[in-house]
């Protein structure tokens, strides 16, 4: 079944005529709030959540990075002398899931504290 799986995603990949995203703009590191020398426990798990989720946005910026990275690879490994790539398509198909679900799951939490602000 997971090879099944597999070459179904192998095909998909190969079917995709889509570009990849690349993101223009150099990415900043973020700077932590530093919880401890806010005032009450709410300002401070305002400040644990930010933290939280500026760790997750850097590094779903850093896996996009090296998806890009790697189909470079990929679509440059046109003969023996140079790299292969290191994800295969289901490897790929994986990671991109991976971000969707964890910027999804990030964005869940972004409305629940902005309704906790405004509600």
């Amino acid at each position: 079944m997971a090879n099944a799986s597999s070459n179904d995603a192998a095909s998909a990949d190969a079917r995709c005529t889509c570009t990849p995203y690349r993101p223009g703009a150099q990415f900043k590191p973020f700077e932590w709030v530093q919880g401890d020398r806010l005032g009450d426990s709410s300002q401070q798990s305002q400040a644990a959540f930010l933290n939280d989720a500026r760790d997750v946005v850097q590094g779903a910026q850093t896996l996009i990075q090296l998806l890009g990275w790697d189909e470079d690879r990929r679509d440059a490994a046109s003969s023996d002398a140079d790299p292969a790539p290191l994800f295969d398509a289901c490897q790929r198909n994986s990671l991109q899931r991976l971000l969707s679900a964890t910027l999804g799951l990030l964005h869940a939490r972004i409305e629940v504290q902005c309704e906790a602000l405004t509600g």
